[in-house]
């Protein structure tokens, strides 16, 4: 079996750096906007290795839609008047990792997700797995 053990975000969203401790996790509470679907969403990213966006949650608000580069650039606001605003410009490298521990084998290895980000909100990003 492959257990969920930890997972860091860097640069993903509102998180500059964050690492997570499933260990004793077995489920998500928080109040609203405490960013419970930011987690689920990056977890999802890397598990199912889908950058479309197509299984991100809507945002809060059930109007916009979230994206690979929302979450990559920290957008905020919706697309109104005021437009999208960002937390972060790049160029910036942006990672989510994923350990797991193989408890057949008894050893640990990380799967993972890495964004290279460009001032015009370009991104070239690639999987990656550390044995």
């Amino acid at each position: 079996m492959k257990k969920l053990t930890r997972m860091l975000m860097i640069r993903w969203y509102s998180y500059e750096k964050e690492l997570i401790d499933f260990d004793m996790i077995n489920f998500l509470t928080g109040k609203t906007a405490a960013g419970k679907s930011t987690i689920i969403d990056a977890l999802q990213l890397v598990i199912l290795g889908d950058s479309s966006g197509s299984y991100f949650n809507k945002a809060a608000n059930q109007k916009s839609v979230r994206s690979l580069k929302g979450y990559l650039y920290g957008e905020t606001g919706d697309d109104g008047d005021a437009g999208y605003e960002y937390l972060r410009t790049g160029p910036f490298t942006s990672y989510v990792a994923l350990e797991f521990y193989d408890t057949e084998k008894g050893k640990y290895f990380t799967v993972g997700f890495a964004a290279d980000c460009g001032r015009e909100l370009s991104v070239n990003y690639r999987w990656f797995l550390i044995p």
